[in-house]
């Protein structure tokens, strides 16, 4: 079946919904296990919005196999994850942008409002979301 009708059929791209499904489905299955905590904040997961999937210990030039160590996975909150040494420090903030709120950690409320717009975007089906 072609991309465009899936697009179409789906109001969103493919890939965005497979990958989303995808979410959907892991998070389904750590709810049911009960494996829904935040390794950096220790509390529970609440929606598939929230999940992120995160290396415990960094890898990129570390060491390659710490990308794909499974024991090396962990899975947090978008926010904690964003929160944790992840931001582009060496980049000025752009302020009144979805980056600027989730990877920088800018609470401003110009980057507020556009986390917030982004996120009921992305909640539509308008945008990908950039995890």
């Amino acid at each position: 079946m072609n991309n465009e009708v899936k697009n179409r059929q789906l109001g969103m791209p493919f890939g965005t919904a497979s990958n989303r499904l995808r979410k959907m489905v892991l998070f389904d299955l750590l709810k049911k296990h009960g494996e829904n905590i935040c390794f950096r904040c220790g509390k529970e997961i609440e929606t598939y919005e929230e999940l992120s999937l995160e290396h415990k210990q960094p890898w990129l030039n570390v060491d390659v196999a710490l990308f794909w160590d499974l024991d090396n996975i962990a899975f947090s909150h978008l926010n904690c994850n964003c929160s944790t040494g992840k931001r582009m420090d060496k980049l000025p903030v752009v302020h009144g942008t979805f980056v600027g709120y989730t990877h920088y950690g800018c609470r401003c409320p110009d980057c507020t409002r556009a986390n917030r717009d982004h996120r009921r975007e992305w909640k539509q089906g308008n945008v990908a979301k950039l995890d």
